[in-house]
C-alpha cells in the first residue's frame, strides 16, 4: 500500500531518463531517524554467475560499506558477501533487503531479490548497473535506487518504516553529494562475517572520489561524477586508524596492514594528494592505490608514495602499441619507451607498479598480445592486469558500441573482463579469447614470478598474489575450453588486413 507520503510524478530527466516512477514532487520532511521503528537490514554482494576467484578480493564492498557508515544505529545490519562464500538464510524476517549490483552480478542479484521478494520480503537494488538499467532492473526489486545513496538512504529507510518505498530514488532529485561520509569500520565490522587479517590480505579504504577525466570505458563520470571530493586528512587518519583496530592481527606475516585504496584516481589535485600522502607516512601502513602515469613523472610524489607505505601503484597503460595509444586518445603523450622509463625510475625509488593492459579484437593483433607480454615480462611489472575490451552499461564506450552493432553479447555474467563480448571479426573468437588467457597466463609464467619476486620490493605479496593469478588464470583456460565461458560464434565479415583497421582506427 503507497500512503499519503508518496505521491506519483515523472522522473527528472537525467542519465536514467524516460520511465515513470513514485517519487516525492513535494518531498516530505525527514522526520529524526530515531523517530522510525527499528528495521533489521540485510545488505548483501552478490557473485556473479561466471565471477573468478580473486586474491585482490575486498573484505567488503564500498558501496555497502557507506551504507552501514550512514545507517542510523537503531537498526540491525548484516551483510552477506558470496565472494567470501556466505550463506543467505531466506527464512529470516528481515524488513529489508538491499542488494548492490555490478554488471558481472547483476544475474546473481535478480535471482536472489527474486527469493525474497516471493517471501514478501521487500528488496532495493542498488549499484552501478542497475543505476543505467532501471527497466531491466524493475521487475526484481520493490524500488531501484539510481546513483550515489548518501542523500537518499534516509528517505528509503524511512519509506521502508512507513510501508510505502517507491519504485525509484534517483539520486538526482536530492541535493549532490559534494562531501563523502567517511566508513564507520567497527559497525562494518561487527555487522560482517569477516574475521581479522594478517598483512597478507587487504583492508578496503577510500580518500577521495570522482574522476575529473572522461576516459571512454570508464563508468566513473556517469555514475559517482566528474566532481573530485576529497576527505580531510584528519578524517582519513581516523578511519585508518579504527580499521588497524578492529579489522588488522599482526603475524608473522608482518606487523604493518595492508590497505587497498578504492579511489577512482588518487591522483588528481597534486597539493592534495601531497596532503594525503604526508598523513598516510604517519600511519604506520602499507597500501596500494590507482594513480595517474603523470605523477609518477614528479619525484617528489614518488618519493612522498615511498615514503607513506604504497606498496605498488596500478597505472593503466592501456597498451604498448603507439598505433592502438592512438586509437585510445593516448599517443600523444604516452609511449611504451617512457612506460619503461618511469617504471625503472619508480623501481629504483623503491616504488612497484603494476600495469593495466587492455587487448581489443578491433586493433590488437596476437603479435600485439605478444608484445604486451614481452613488455610486462622485461620490465618485471608487479601483479600485472590485462583485460579484454568490455563496453559496461554507462560507459561511453558501451553507448557507442551498441550503436555501431558491435556488442554481440549481452549475456552479464560474462562482463568480467575476460571475455569476449565484442564484435571479433579478424579471427575467430574462441581462438582469440584463448590467445589472450595464454598470453595473460605467460605474466605469471614461473621464470615471470621469479624474476618479478627478486627484483621489487614487498616479496611476499609479490609472491603470494602471483601464485593466486596463476591458478585463476589456469581455472579460467579450462573453463573456455569445457564450453562454460565460451564466447559466441559470429558472422564473421570479410575484413581488410588488421593493420589497414588500425590505421583508420587511429586517425
Amino acid at each position: 500500500m503507497v500512503s499519503s507520503h508518496c505521491e506519483e510524478a515523472p522522473v527528472s530527466q537525467g542519465a536514467n531518463q524516460g520511465a515513470i516512477a513514485l517519487v516525492p514532487s513535494d518531498r516530505p520532511i525527514l522526520r529524526p531517524s530515531e523517530a522510525l521503528r527499528p528495521l533489521r537490514i540485510l545488505l548483501i554482494t552478490p557473485k556473479g554467475h561466471k565471477e573468478e576467484a580473486s586474491s585482490q578480493k575486498a573484505l567488503f564492498s564500498m558501496a555497502i560499506g557507506v551504507l552501514v557508515s550512514i545507517t542510523p544505529p537503531q537498526h540491525t545490519l548484516e551483510l552477506v558477501d558470496e565472494l567470501f562464500g556466505d550463506p543467505i538464510d531466506f527464512n529470516q524476517p528481515y524488513d529489508l533487503v538491499g542488494i548492490t549490483t555490478r554488471t558481472m552480478n547483476v544475474n546473481r542479484a535478480y535471482a536472489i531479490a527474486d527469493q525474497f521478494r516471493q517471501r514478501g520480503i521487500p528488496v532495493v537494488l542498488g549499484g552501478v548497473h542497475v543505476s543505467f538499467n532501471y527497466a531491466e532492473a524493475k521487475p526484481h526489486a520493490d524500488a531501484i535506487v539510481c546513483g550515489e545513496a548518501e542523500h537518499l538512504w534516509s528517505q528509503v529507510l524511512q519509506d521502508v518504516a512507513d510501508g510505502c518505498l517507491r519504485p525509484r530514488y534517483d539520486a538526482s532529485d536530492f541535493p549532490p553529494v559534494n562531501e563523502v561520509p567517511p566508513l564507520h569500520y567497527a559497525r562494518i565490522f561487527a555487522a560482517s562475517k569477516r574475521e581479522q587479517v594478517d598483512a597478507r590480505k587487504s583492508i578496503p579504504i577510500y580518500m577521495t572520489r570522482g574522476c575529473p577525466y572522461t576516459c571512454a570505458f570508464c563508468v566513473t563520470p556517469n555514475f559517482t561524477g566528474r566532481l573530485y571530493r576529497i576527505q580531510s586528512p584528519e578524517t582519513i587518519r581516523a578511519q585508518i586508524e579504527e580499521a588497524k583496530r578492529v579489522f588488522f592481527k599482526p603475524s608473522r606475516y608482518g606487523k604493518t596492514p595492508w590497505f587497498m585504496f578504492t579511489d577512482e584516481n588518487l591522483g588528481v589535485n597534486k597539493q592534495r594528494t601531497w596532503e594525503i600522502l604526508e598523513i598516510l607516512a604517519e600511519c604506520d601502513i602499507k597500501f596500494s592505490s590507482f594513480i595517474s602515469i603523470n605523477f609518477l613523472e614528479d619525484p617528489k610524489t614518488v618519493d612522498l608514495l615511498v615514503r607513506a607505505g604504497c606498496l605498488m601503484a596500478l597505472v593503466g597503460f592501456e597498451s604498448v602499441n603507439q598505433a592502438t595509444l592512438k586509437a585510445y586518445n593516448k599517443g600523444r603523450t604516452n609511449s611504451a619507451q617512457r612506460y619503461a622509463e618511469i617504471i625503472t625510475t619508480c623501481r629504483k625509488a623503491g616504488l612497484n607498479i603494476q600495469g593495466n593492459f587492455m587487448t581489443n579484437p578491433a586493433i590488437d593483433t596476437y603479435e600485439d598480445m605478444q608484445a604486451t607480454e614481452d613488455f610486462v615480462r622485461a620490465n618485471r611489472l608487479m601483479m600485472p592486469i590485462y583485460s579484454i575490451i568490455t563496453p559496461y552499461p554507462g560507459t561511453q564506450l558501451y553507448r557507442e558500441y551498441k550503436e555501431k552493432g558491435l556488442i554481440v553479447d549481452e549475456d552479464w555474467d560474462k562482463y568480467t573482463a575476460h571475455n569476449l563480448v565484442v564484435r571479433c571479426d579478424n579471427y575467430d573468437p574462441l581462438e582469440y579469447q584463448l590467445r589472450y588467457l595464454n598470453h595473460f597466463l605467460g605474466m605469471y609464467a614461473w621464470p615471470a614470478i621469479v624474476t618479478r619476486v627478486a627484483f621489487n620490493r614487498n616479496k611476499l605479496v609479490n609472491l603470494v598474489t602471483s601464485i593466486l593469478f596463476r591458478r585463476n588464470l589456469q581455472d579460467q583456460i579450462v573453463s573456455v575450453k569445457s564450453g562454460l565461458r565460451r564466447p559466441l560464434q559470429q558472422t564473421r565479415y570479410i575484413a581488410e588486413p588488421v593493420a589497414s583497421e588500425r590505421e583508420v582506427t587511429a586517425d
